[in-house]
């Protein structure tokens, strides 16, 4: 099982979060980009597969202080060796998607093959009604009204043009949103038809491309957090794509791997194993002392998903085969459910012990609160992780 983690990233301590627009202090963000250089070498020497961020906008109180998360991956990339970095995920619907496959590709460049890509559908509607105006689009829960199925429409559509992008030396889309290009569009200048290509003889523009390609070949490793859509698992499966479940219910967890395996193997992939090509994503501290690493995880993963993730309605990860009503958004409750895994080194790895004999993901995808969470105790966590944890289930 890979060991893939996951930083928001929160910005300020829970003091200077919980006093309000940590966010905007330039001194926070400063203390979060030491944090995570450390943090990111040290996971590098450890022998983590990989280190991601999310991608969100507007967020002056703190939470998830990550609107670039292609910069942050370079940022790291910079400073380590071996550690892949990527993206949890770029959120595709508002995104211009050429711009978008050129930076990957550039990425992927700059880190030698070390980039791994997230694609997201986007949820937050502060930032995504204000992003995907010029898409006239918004933020969706997968909740079947219009704006949903323009929001799936229009993340397909940018999908099958990052896939041209990457896999053409030129190339031609006609969709509902985009026409590449567009049709009489004049570039009347020798030098493409005698050093490229893509332009007919009267100097018009038939097929673009873009420079450079991608480093791995095809393109990168491909991933889709945080979901348990069923439509979200069949488009992963049929495009090769690794979605990464958020939710804590086996039986819910069992029915997407299955659909998963299924679908990809009537898409032409083979018959993949239970968990293969598939990740699980946790909240994970782990200290010698379990009362210490409780204290903390609530007030970092446990605060945010209260006073965040919670009233967004994450809370139906946490839901059980047949219940209803509402459930609680408090550490005790992600705990008692299984998101949070917090402990000592044999508490985690009884937790794993049971995920494994289940489900066997390829993936676990590790959240971490740097910020709220003391940097000791996360570098300490990491290595209790890497020398404890990890062997036994590489």
């Amino acid at each position: 099982m890979k060991s893939l983690l996951f930083y928001l990233p929160s910005v300020g301590s829970h003091s200077q979060i919980t006093a309000g627009m940590s966010g905007t202090n330039p001194a926070n963000y400063q203390n979060m980009l030491w944090q995570l250089t450390h943090q990111a070498r040290a996971a590098d020497e450890m022998g983590y597969w990989g280190v991601s961020f999310t991608e969100h906008h507007f967020h002056i109180e703190g939470f998830e202080v990550s609107n670039n998360p292609v910069m942050l991956g370079l940022y790291v990339a910079m400073q380590t060796r071996n550690i892949r970095v990527g993206q949890m995920a770029n959120v595709l619907p508002f995104h211009n998607p050429i711009r978008l496959a050129e930076d990957l590709a550039m990425l992927d460049h700059m880190t030698r093959g070390r980039t791994f890509v997230g694609i997201a559908r986007g949820f937050q509607k502060r930032w995504a009604e204000i992003m995907g105006q010029v898409y006239g689009v918004g933020g969706t829960l997968s909740d079947s009204t219009e704006n949903d199925r323009r929001n799936r429409r229009l993340f397909e559509e940018h999908w099958d043009i990052l896939k041209k992008a990457w896999t053409n030396e030129t190339f031609t889309h006609e969709g509902e949103q985009w026409t590449i290009p567009p049709k009489d569009l004049e570039f009347p200048y020798d030098a493409v038809r005698r050093f490229g290509r893509g332009q007919d003889e009267t100097g018009r523009i038939t097929e673009v491309g873009i420079a450079p390609k991608p480093f791995q070949k095809p393109y990168p490793p491909v991933f889709q957090p945080f979901s348990f859509s069923e439509d979200t698992f069949r488009f992963c499966a049929r495009e090769g794509i690794v979605p990464i479940v958020m939710h804590t219910n086996d039986d819910v967890v069992d029915r997407l791997l299955d659909l998963y395996a299924e679908e990809a193997e009537a898409a032409g992939r083979g018959a993949l194993t239970k968990g293969q090509s598939v990740g699980v994503m946790r909240d994970v501290l782990v200290s010698r002392d379990a009362d210490q690493a409780h204290y903390w995880a609530r007030r970092g993963g446990g605060f945010i998903f209260e006073n965040w993730f919670g009233p967004m309605g994450f809370t139906e990860a946490l839901r059980r085969t047949g219940e209803t009503g509402p459930i609680g958004a408090d550490y005790d409750t992600l705990f008692e459910r299984g998101l949070e895994w917090v402990g000592t080194p044999d508490d985690i790895n009884r937790r794993i012990e049971k995920l494994v004999a289940r489900h066997s993901p390829e993936y676990l995808l590790q959240c971490q609160y740097s910020g709220l969470i003391p940097h000791e105790m996360q570098m300490r966590s990491l290595e209790l992780w890497a020398t404890e944890i990890a062997p036994n289930w590489l």
